[in-house]
């Protein structure tokens, strides 16, 4: 977004393809985190002349160059699975919310390689920290989900140890359906993820991993990804960082450099 506040706000519409809705029109998904007085204290050093102009233009430009990349990483997506099949055939991720399943599973897959949980140890601590979750969140009085649908997405030891007995078998991070289902229960359903597994098995962009060493189990189906996914999603980070970068001045990105050293 190139138009100053003084102009007006553009919204990014995307008319002529799945999602017609503006992309800005989504309820947002917002937890809050620690340290937000680290950050209060941090603006109350900004002029509040900066406040009012500049960084209030280059907020919203890097919401559309956020908008924009994860559009085209969606777009990119569809252009793949239809080279398989007709789009209509892929009902999870053309559907409604299909945009965000598609991103929340891609974001799962992409950031366990991207921050190095790939082996057996690293993913025995990611389930206890899962674990863990579920039953605070379990516990807590102001819980609204269902509790018995989290409590089966806990994973009990004997579960657990099939899991670590596949990753040292395989040397990667590879999961049965119902196990991405119950690790991504806070973005959506168990059985929407299963059904967007089908939908990405179909295009070609997710398989099935069959291994003789691994102990035979008719219901634990492996899945594991070809790539592409993990691949369209990193090349969309770089083009939404190239983005921003480009809607700053050389001051500004000069400074931004050094606030983050």
């Amino acid at each position: 977004m190139t138009d100053t506040p003084t102009t007006g706000f553009r919204v990014i519409s995307n008319t002529g393809h799945q999602r017609k809705t503006d992309l800005t029109n989504k309820r947002p998904s917002l937890s809050v985190k620690p340290g937000g007085k680290h950050m209060t204290d941090a603006m109350s050093d900004v002029e509040s002349a900066t406040l009012s102009g500049d960084s209030v233009r280059l907020a919203f430009e890097t919401v559309e160059c956020t908008l924009r990349a994860e559009n085209w990483f969606f777009e990119t997506v569809r252009k793949e699975l239809a080279k398989s099949a007709d789009l209509s055939d892929f009902p999870t991720i053309m559907g409604s919310n299909g945009y965000d399943y598609l991103l929340h599973f891609t974001q799962f897959i992409f950031f366990l390689k991207a921050l190095d949980c790939t082996d057996a140890d690293q993913i025995s601590n990611y389930i206890e920290a899962h674990n863990k979750r579920l039953d605070d969140l379990i516990n807590d009085p102001s819980f609204t989900k269902s509790a018995k649908e989290y409590r089966k997405a806990i994973f009990r030891p004997e579960r657990k140890a099939k899991i670590l007995d596949t990753i040292r078998t395989l040397q990667q991070p590879v999961f049965a359906i119902y196990e991405y289902g119950h690790l991504l229960i806070d973005e959506m359903s168990p059985k929407t993820t299963e059904k967007l597994i089908e939908d990405l098995r179909h295009g070609g962009l997710l398989v099935r991993r069959i291994d003789d060493r691994i102990t035979a189990d008719q219901k634990r189906i492996l899945i594991g990804s070809t790539g592409f996914l993990e691949d369209t999603y990193r090349m969309s980070l770089l083009m939404q960082r190239r983005m921003i970068a480009m809607t700053m001045s050389d001051a500004e990105f000069q400074k931004a450099k050094e606030t983050t050293k």
